[in-house]
């Protein structure tokens, strides 16, 4: 027998592959063996095929099927595999793009339940340095104060409803909160009719974003959303008391939102904060 020529295991241990997937390849019509020997019935792969068996493994790591692959072994220009590999490439980089943003969500998520570990006391104000933040917007007809849990679920419903209508990162729909505009909190109207979610320089820019300042915040932790009117009147005194006045936008922060359904129970923390400075 040639030298040139190899069994199964000798093709599957130079190749650093198992003779499963030899086998596989082989059903599939992808890579035969070469050479068959009449009188002992047995098969062997040629040296040469060795370049083939690359190819398969590089369209693999392109992200091609077998059936995908035996196509271009057997039929496709290199005209024709370009164009299918510049295809291919953006349906990775869109793939890509998606499980970055599972993977911002995941480090969203885990940072906050950290955070749960050292809250300062609820319903307690404090001051809070906070660092310029950016924002995506949304205005509702709904007012959170009036309308409660109900209102602030319907206000979610309708922002998803415009993210997806503008093919905006749903991965960025984490924990959306409330806001009361600058002038309406200044004057004690407690009126939320605004959702709004964090964002980063990986969310397409919009007219409706904003720019939270870098400031001092009284901040208060909770979790009785029932009680968020009376917390932010107790803010308001707060910042009145400290002789601080409101330069920018009261935000309510949805720190932790989970549903238990069996007991229809919702366990909802959350951050107010309004950006503060001396009179």
């Amino acid at each position: 027998m040639d030298k040139d020529y190899l069994t199964i295991g000798q093709m599957a241990e130079l190749n650093h592959i198992s003779t499963q997937t030899l086998r596989l390849y082989d059903r599939k019509g992808l890579l035969r063996p070469a050479y068959q020997d009449d009188a002992s019935g047995y098969r062997y792969y040629h040296i040469d095929q060795c370049e083939q068996l690359d190819f398969i493994h590089t369209m693999q790591i392109c992200g091609m099927s077998l059936k995908q692959i035996k196509h271009h072994l057997n039929e496709t220009s290199p005209s024709e595999l370009y164009m299918i590999l510049a295809e291919q490439e953006k349906k990775l980089d869109q793939e890509i793009n998606r499980l970055t943003g599972s993977l911002r969500m995941i480090r969203r998520f885990t940072s906050n339940l950290n955070r749960l570990k050292s809250l300062p006391p609820k319903g307690e104000a404090i001051l809070e340095y906070m660092p310029s933040r950016r924002i995506d917007t949304f205005q509702t007809d709904i007012d959170f104060f009036e309308k409660g849990y109900s209102g602030y679920e319907i206000m979610l419903r309708k922002f998803k409803s415009h993210m997806i209508e503008n093919e905006l990162p749903l991965s960025y729909f984490f924990n959306a909160g409330t806001l009361i505009e600058k002038k309406d909190f200044s004057q004690q109207n407690y009126c939320a009719k605004t959702v709004f979610i964090f964002v980063d320089d990986h969310y397409p820019q919009r007219a409706s974003q904003r720019i939270l300042p870098e400031s001092m915040y009284i901040t208060m932790y909770a979790d009785d959303i029932a009680r968020e009117h009376l917390y932010a009147h107790q803010l308001f005194s707060e910042m009145k008391n400290k002789g601080y006045q409101a330069i920018g936008d009261y935000l309510c922060e949805v720190i932790q939102h989970i549903s238990h359904i069996e007991n229809n129970q919702h366990l909802l923390t959350y951050k107010l904060q309004i950006p503060v400075s001396r009179v």
